[in-house]
């Protein structure tokens, strides 16, 4: 019998549509990363599932395989006047699930369950100002009142109270090492959990993991109605809908819209259908040939905010790219600018898509006076970076940004290029911080050439480090803040450095485009578009130049960057490099650390990597191969940004 999970009910709540894609697996293409470990390390649930039970020594785990055996176990156990359960497998009808944390007192039950997830109980609140749910919390309290629903009915005489056990980012930790405590190991092909034997409750501090009540937000939540495909649902009859399309195999459509963007069921694997397609082909009426055409999703998005440009199209029965108006996409109040404004670039999106010319599109005098304001030597540095749910030393909090490598490139007047530093920290449960920021302002103080970087992330770190420096006892804590200061700016402080690090990422928004790029800026985009349209790029690093004399290389000999596919084709560099993972592509990788927002959206290989070296047991040489993959590949997020710098030089010097 297929039972409505947890994880079920999530996914048709996303769009019910996509409970039967699921079921059918075997026929539908599904891109999402099925990887636990993967998944666990991106996101910290594992660890941080581990600490919420360490809170309760006497609890007592289900870890039966069978659902039979869960279901009987927890059953047995639930007789008892009093328990802590973990993973406690309730059942009624055709819905399971498996709680994290229920404790049972007499006739009284909490259910407890655990996010990987930050909360400040002065900063966040589970309600809008309207007394809604908040949709930064909808996903994470909708999979609480299903559970609740499920455990009201299995046991319809008893109080239950619903927490959520939650990062607590106001709360520092008061041990060393905590974070160390929980390493993922793999046995019998499952990947569990290995703590200190006898581990305390003394041992683990004061507690940085909040059980926050949410009885009144599942309240609502239950009496809640909602629409999909024109029907009214409360979550009880929806779940009663999606177990009964579950048990007959039924595929509900309801009607596409702005959810369909991110759709996981949209492939381009022949071996399976696209789920995707389908779905638009019946609820639409175009046609394969129409679906090759690009949608509107593809459109830049870029300084929308939360403004809605899908329904209102999808309403008109618009569903492609060439269906817009500039009126759709275009503010009330243009404000005027030397640059390519936003809708500008959307409008020069969509000219350019159907034109049938492949060629890019330059503001020349835009980057002609940016090119002009640069001083020699030039400085490309790239930031690898990650948040821990539970920190790594004494005073830290939960989710601190830990900074764990930088690479940095130079670049002379007479067009010299060096990969002139790195640095990475690989020593487990060392916080880097400080270390880090010493080694880039000895990387960068040496002149006064200008810096780049792409996109906020490198500011934003920055700051983030300033701030952890003035509540340090570091002996050198002013000199390096008066360097943060100098390089970054803060709208915060009012505060812009005199040498305030250029963001190339908005160099590419103001000045470059090009069909191939659709409605990306991402710098693994950016970097084939720009080598696609440069014959000096081409020419260059077709050749086995780089690691040599001419342009240096501090991992690398006489490497060539720029391969043909077997078509003819330019490789995407980042193409060429091994897989960190393997049968893992970097664009799943980067989509399990989406959450983390559009800056770290390239960095997820680097970020999981970082983290298994971190939390996992392994042999010297697979450390070593993770440590070379790391150095490779932010060397290649510098060289990328140069190479992004050398095609847009060339253009403006010869056109």
């Amino acid at each position: 019998m297929y039972y409505l999970t947890k994880s079920r009910f999530q996914l048709a709540i996303e769009c019910p549509t996509k409970l039967f894609y699921h079921l059918n697996s075997e026929k539908y293409g599904n891109s999402n990363l099925d990887d636990p470990f993967l998944e666990a390390l991106a996101k910290g649930g594992f660890q941080v599932g581990a600490l919420a039970r360490a809170y309760y020594p006497e609890g007592i785990l289900v870890n039966e395989v069978t659902n039979q055996a869960a279901l009987e176990k927890t059953s047995a156990l639930l007789e008892l006047e009093s328990c802590t359960l973990f993973e406690a497998a309730i059942q009624t009808g055709p819905f399971l699930v498996r709680i994290d944390i229920l404790k049972k007192n007499g006739n009284c039950l909490e259910l407890i369950e655990v996010k990987a997830k930050s909360f400040h109980p002065d900063a966040d609140s589970f309600l809008t100002n309207k007394g809604k749910i908040s949709s930064n919390w909808r996903s994470y309290l909708t999979d609480v009142a299903f559970q609740e629903m499920v455990l009201k009915q299995a046991f319809p005489g008893v109080t239950i109270d619903c927490f959520l056990m939650l990062a607590d980012k106001s709360k520092a930790a008061t041990v060393d090492g905590l974070n160390q405590k929980f390493r993922i190991i793999k046995e019998n092909g499952r990947y569990k959990i290995k703590s200190p034997e006898f581990l305390t409750v003394e041992e683990l501090g004061e507690k940085i993991l909040r059980k926050v009540l949410v009885n009144r937000e599942i309240g609502i939540l239950q009496e809640e109605q909602f629409e999909f495909g024109e029907e009214i649902y409360t979550l009880s009859s929806f779940a009663d809908r999606m177990a009964s399309d579950l048990k007959n195999n039924h595929k509900r459509n309801i009607g596409i819209g702005k959810h369909c963007n991110k759709c996981e069921f949209h492939t381009d694997n022949v071996q399976f259908i696209s789920g995707f397609n389908e779905c638009w082909k019946e609820q639409t009426g175009i046609t394969d040939q129409q679906l090759l055409q690009p949608l509107l999703f593809e459109l830049w998005r870029g300084n929308l905010g939360s403004k809605d440009i899908i329904s209102p199209l999808i309403n008109r029965r618009d569903y492609f790219l060439n269906d817009y108006q500039e009126s759709d996409y275009a503010p009330q109040i243009i404000k005027p600018t030397d640059c390519f404004s936003p809708t500008e670039r959307r409008t020069l999106q969509i000219k350019i898509t159907f034109s049938g010319d492949n060629a890019p599109c330059y503001n020349k005098e835009y980057l002609t006076d940016a090119f002009n304001a640069f001083i020699y030597p030039l400085h490309f540095i790239d930031f690898e970076t990650t948040t821990l749910a539970i920190p790594m030393y004494a005073g830290r909090k939960p989710y601190e940004q830990i900074a764990f490598q930088f690479s940095h490139h130079k670049v002379e007047a007479d067009g010299k290029v060096y990969h002139q530093n790195q640095w990475l920290n690989d020593q487990v449960g060392v916080f880097p911080n400080f270390e880090f920021i010493r080694a880039l302002k000895n990387a960068l103080e040496t002149d006064e050439g200008t810096i780049f970087r792409y996109h906020n992330h490198e500011n934003t770190i920055l700051n983030g480090i300033f701030s952890q420096l003035l509540e340090s006892n570091e002996i050198d804590k002013n000199e390096l803040c008066d360097f943060i200061r100098s390089i970054t700016h803060s709208k915060a402080e009012n505060h812009v450095g005199e040498r305030d690090m250029v963001d190339l990422y908005q160099l590419v928004i103001g000045g470059f485009y090009h069909p191939s790029m659709k409605g990306s800026n991402s710098i693994k985009s950016v970097l084939p578009a720009v080598i696609e349209s440069s014959d000096f790029l081409k020419n260059k690093y077709s050749t086995a130049c780089y690691g040599t004399e001419a342009t240096t290389s501090l991992n690398l000999k006489n490497h060539t960057w720029l391969l043909k596919d077997n078509e003819g084709k330019w490789i995407n560099p980042y193409k060429t490099l091994p897989a960190v993972f393997e049968e893992v592509n970097s664009e799943q990788l980067d989509a399990l650390c989406e959450e983390n927002g559009e800056e770290l959206r390239d960095g997820g290989a680097a970020m999981m990597a970082y983290a298994k070296m971190q939390f996992s047991e392994m042999q010297s040489d697979e450390r070593s191969f993770y440590h070379n993959a790391l150095l490779r590949y932010c060397e290649l997020d510098t060289l990328a940004m140069v190479m992004i710098y050398e095609g847009w030089k060339d253009y403006l010097i010869n056109n």
